[in-house]
Order: C-alpha cells, then structure tokens, then sequence
C-alpha cells in the first residue's frame, strides 16, 4: 500500500477520533455540519471557451475556542470548473497544505482537512486553507460547502462555522 494511502487513513482515523471525542460529561457532542452556499461574481464578458484561473478562500471560524483539526468539502455547483491547487492557511499551525485525495481534485469538488499538534493554535476566524480552480465560460460561480468537523488540541468537537470567499491578492 502506497505510503500516501496509510497517510490517508491514518489521518481519517484521527479526524473519527475526534469527531466522536467525548467532553468531560461523558457526554457526546452532537454539533451538525454546517453547509454554506456562496456566489461568487466573475466577468460576463468572456467568451465560452475562455479558461480563467481564481482563487478560493477557505476560512473556519471557531469563535473563542482554538482550533486543532478540521475537516470540510467544498463543491462548484458550476459546470466547467476545475481544481487545480491547494495552498495551506495563513496562520502557522495550518500553514502547510492540508490533506486531500489528488485524484478527487480532476473534479469539481474536494474533501480537504487538516490537524496540529502544536501549542500556537488559532482562535476566531482564520484562513485554513486556499483553493486554486481553473473555471471556462462567463459568470459567478456557485460554491456549496460543508464543514464537516471541527476539534480543540483535546480532541473535543467544538461548535465552528467556515465560509468561502474569493481569494485577495496578498
């Protein structure tokens, strides 16, 4: 088995862990994922076959609480849109990419998360992730998102919210 496959279920192992961690009740947190549906506005005035390049914002909001782990998905509900990289976040525990299947990336839609074991953990909202997408064609793109799960440094789930943007030039 491929050494990016054990990777992979490992870290799918660590994220169930947390999303079934139990708080110091004994009792399980029960917090639902959150889908958000964002529009994001483009040019009208490209023809079809034009192929443009943007990037996409993935921001987690864990209020007061710091955050350790989180996974989510993000889906183009627009034809002709394809993703084609993905940048980490811009606090350092998140900094490098996070962990995502490559070959789901020829669609439109990828399943992205990301762990930290450090101490320098964000709280509030924070950047997690940057999302390169090669899009054809005139017009907004509609962009459907989940955040799946969301946990402390303990392994708790915590209540958290994410939101998409269009990226802004750094």
């Amino acid at each position: 088995m491929p050494l990016c496959w054990v990777l992979l279920i490992a870290f799918d192992v660590c994220l169930m862990a947390f999303s079934f961690a139990q708080d110091s009740n004994g009792v399980v947190n029960n917090h639902s994922a959150q889908s958000v549906r964002t529009e994001i506005p483009a040019p009208n005035d490209v023809t079809e076959d034009t192929s443009r390049f943007e990037a996409i914002d993935v921001f987690v909001d864990s209020g007061n609480q710091r955050l350790a782990a989180w996974q989510l998905e993000v889906k183009s509900e627009t034809n002709d849109v394809q993703i084609v990289g993905i940048e980490g976040g811009e606090h350092p525990a998140f900094a490098e990419p996070p962990y995502y299947d490559q070959r789901a990336m020829n669609s439109n839609r990828v399943i992205i998360a990301a762990f930290s074991t450090g101490d320098d953990l964000p709280s509030g909202k924070s950047r997690v992730a940057r999302i390169h997408v090669q899009l054809r064609g005139p017009g907004a793109t509609a962009w459907l998102s989940e955040l799946t799960t969301a946990a402390a440094g303990d392994g708790t789930k915590i209540p958290a919210e994410m939101s998409v943007a269009k990226a802004t030039p750094i």
